[in-house]
Order: C-alpha cells, then structure tokens, then sequence
C-alpha cells in the first residue's frame, strides 16, 4: 500500500531536485542551502527562481558569499511575515477580550437601569420603611456590580495598551532587520530598492538634486580566493563601516549584493557626491588588514565607483544602470578611483 499523500510525493521530487542540483554545482548540503535550492525547486519564489536561473545560464559558480546574499535577500524576509502573522493574531486576541469586557459592561449598565425603574415602579405611597430597604440594597448592589466590572475593564484596558506597545516594538524590529544586512549592518538590497524608489519620487516632484553611488570592491573574489570567507566578511565590514561613517546623515547607505555597495544621496551635487565618494574610498584604502587569528598583514582594499546624477523621466532602473556604467569605466581605467556622470549631462535640477 502506497502511504504517500499528493504532497508527501511532490515533496519529494522537489527535495531530489534539490539535492541534484547541489550536488552538480558541489554546494555544501546545510540547512541554508538545502532551504534555498528547495525553494528554488519547489517554484515559490519566482524572483529567486529568476535569479540563480540567470546564474546557471551565465555558468557562474555559487560560492558561499553569493549563496548567503541569496538567502537573506530571498528567503529571510519570510521571518518578518510569521512576525507579523503572529502579531495579528496577539492583537486580534487582545481586541476579543476587550470587546467581552465593554459588552459585560454595557449589559450591567442596561441591567442597572432595569433595576432601578422595577425598583421605582414598585414604591408608592404605602410602601414601608422594609420595601424601600429592598429597593435601596437592589440599587446599591446592581451599581457595586457594575463598579466591580468598570475597574476590571480599566484595569484590562492598561495591561492591553502594554502588550499592545510590545506588539508594535516588535513589529517595527522585525521589519528593521528584514531590511538590514545581517553580515554588514547597513540596508539591504529590499531597503535600499524601496529607498531609491522614494527619494527619486521625492526629487522628481521637488525638482531637487538626487545622486546614486554604487561602488565594488576590487579583486574581491581573488581577495575571498587567497584568504578565505571569514576574512571576506572582514572586509565587507569594514567597507560598510567606511561608508557609514563617510556619508552623511541623510545618505542612505545600502549593500547591493556580494562585494557591491551602493550610497543614496538626497539633495547632493554631483560634485559635492564626487567629493563624498573619493573621501570613502581613500578611508577604505587606508585601513590596513590584519587577518584577526594570527596577526597577518593582508593588505590594503580599494574600491571603484561610479556615481550618477537623476534626469528628467528617470526611474530606479535608469539611475543604476547609468551608475553602474561609471563603476564599470572605473574599473576599466585602472580601478580604486571614481567616475562622475557630469551636470553637463543634463540633471533635473542643480544643488542650490
């Protein structure tokens, strides 16, 4: 007898699938990865599906680095939609028990008045001094009654505005780190798309300058190659901290993907962002690695980047790839320099 459901037998073609390609592109089999090539398989997330399928057809290897930025952009942004469903149901619970409260509440106030006109309609002149002692202790308890429930709801209503508090704390920091880079500290990718598409709207309807950065790290991959991943990651901190610390306090700093970077700047002149950029890079070239373990003098990093300046009719997709072009000429002219898309190029609107 077969005991396999519908779901159990797609599961499992899927996990095959999975594990199939793994195993052809000598993947390592963790959780992480198995989860990736899972969902990749399974066809849920058709940006992720888009995604490694342009690497599969460009042939490029999934090494450790592009595998966790495809995870975190791809996979981790699901956490924040449990947080969100669990919040939703916390405050559906809360706003049920307080709905019971204010009903019981209005029922003992329905049931006072009640009360006190049967109380009322039964007293008349020849009532005596025993018949208005009932009325009066019907009263009194009816009002002690409801008292007893007003307090309780009060009470209720205080403890339900803490838990409501707590509830929104945590919503906004799940939403924080499901729009941070967990290896860097600065947006991610998610972020810093939702970013650009604001500050170009903003910029567009001000007429006020917009200037993008984006900026790579040059012979990463090398650099990964010779010293490994951990001490990569060493150097991706380090040139967000760069950034971070280089830009100003309404620059919105984000990492791109893998060793790429990118730097929004609201209301800046390309030359005051040339500026800007050429003070980032020489910071990043200034700092000498030392390999945390033993001491080891690794070098120095330098970076290329290309800055673009907003159009008239500009979209996200136009600014990047004007950026991206000066970031590659960068590279072409010899790297660890910066390459400007001049005002001569026609911006919507200069610096004041």
């Amino acid at each position: 007898m077969n005991t396999y459901t519908d779901d159990n037998t797609a599961a499992a073609e899927r996990s095959a699938k999975a594990l199939a390609l793994m195993a052809a592109h000598q993947i390592a089999p963790v959780p992480a990865n198995y989860e990736l090539w899972f969902r990749y398989a399974s066809g849920q997330t058709m940006a992720l599906n888009e995604e490694i399928d342009e690497q599969l057809r460009q042939e490029k290897k999934f090494d450790a680095e592009m595998l966790n930025d495809l995870y975190e952009r791809h996979l981790s942004q699901s956490s924040l939609a449990d947080t969100a469903i669990e919040t939703g149901d916390k405050l559906n619970s809360e706003l049920d028990k307080i709905l019971r409260l204010v009903q019981t509440t209005a029922g003992d106030n329905s049931k006072l008045g009640s009360t006190v006109r049967a109380a009322s309609e039964g007293l008349t002149s020849k009532s005596t001094q025993t018949d208005i002692g009932r009325v009066v202790e019907a009263i009194m308890g009816a009002s002690l009654k409801m008292e007893q429930h007003s307090k309780e709801l009060e009470e209720r209503l205080n403890e339900s505005k803490s838990e409501l508090k707590a509830l929104q704390t945590n919503l906004k920091s799940a939403r924080n780190e499901a729009r941070t880079d967990g290896l860097t500290g600065v947006n991610n990718r998610k972020a810093f798309d939702e970013f650009l598409v604001e500050e170009i709207k903003k910029a567009q309807g001000a007429r006020t300058p917009l200037c993008l950065v984006m900026g790579d790290i040059d012979h990463f991959k090398a650099f990964n190659d010779t010293w490994g991943h951990r001490t990569g990651d060493q150097v991706l901190r380090l040139v967000a901290n760069c950034l971070k610390t280089g830009a100003r306090d309404v620059d919105i700093v984000a990492r791109y993907g893998g060793e790429e970077f990118a730097v929004i700047m609201p209301g800046a002149s390309i030359n005051g962002a040339e500026e800007l950029a050429n003070r980032i890079r020489e910071a990043v070239q200034a700092r000498e690695l030392v390999k945390r373990s033993t001491g080891e003098t690794l070098g120095r990093v330098t970076m290329s980047m290309g800055i673009s300046t907003i159009r008239r009719g500009d979209n996200p997709a136009s600014l990047i790839e004007r950026a991206d072009a000066n970031l590659y000429n960068a590279k072409r002219a010899g790297r660890n320099r910066v390459v400007v898309e001049r005002e001569a190029d026609a911006p919507i609107a200069k610096a004041s």
